[in-house]
């Protein structure tokens, strides 16, 4: 277990490297956030930063319970935008996407982060359903990204 403590780093790394980036990358395209709103989340990201990294427990423990808050933070960036498409009655079909594996990643992100314990520490026959579909929403997300940032000379910005 020692080899896999530089991935709870790793984790709790992502964790904050993603909510800082959805947060501008929503801000700029998305929806507009008032700037207080946007640094009382940096707040939260490194605050959470500080206290994943300084606390980390025995290998047989660990726990990221502050990703169940940076994933409904960034489940509320979507469903935002889902709010303001009903408003103006009209949508970009491939920031239209992104949302959805926006919402469906970290929706599931939340409800694993619940019980992340038992996802590692039981059989994989056991978890490997969980970790897989995971892992297709995940790529979804990712190829989505892609596919929007090839994209992203097209996008008229408001």
């Amino acid at each position: 277990m020692k080899l896999n403590t530089l991935n709870i780093y790793n984790y709790t790394l992502s964790q904050f490297f993603g909510l800082m980036i959805l947060t501008v990358i929503y801000n700029h395209y998305y929806i507009q956030l008032s700037l207080k709103l946007r640094w009382m989340i940096y707040c939260y990201a490194v605050l959470a930063l500080i206290t994943n990294l300084l606390y980390v427990q025995d290998d047989t423990r660990i726990t990221f319970y502050s990703n169940i808050i940076t994933s409904i933070i960034i489940c509320s960036y979507a469903a935002s935008y889902f709010m303001k498409i009903i408003r103006e009655g009209r949508a970009d079909r491939d920031m239209f996407i992104v949302n959805i594996l926006v919402f469906l990643f970290f929706s599931i992100e939340c409800i694993i982060s619940t019980t992340f314990n038992f996802l590692i520490s039981n059989h994989l026959s056991w978890v490997a359903p969980i970790w897989l579909f995971r892992g297709i929403l995940l790529l979804s997300f990712y190829i989505a990204f892609i596919n929007l940032g090839c994209g992203v000379g097209k996008i008229r910005i408001r």
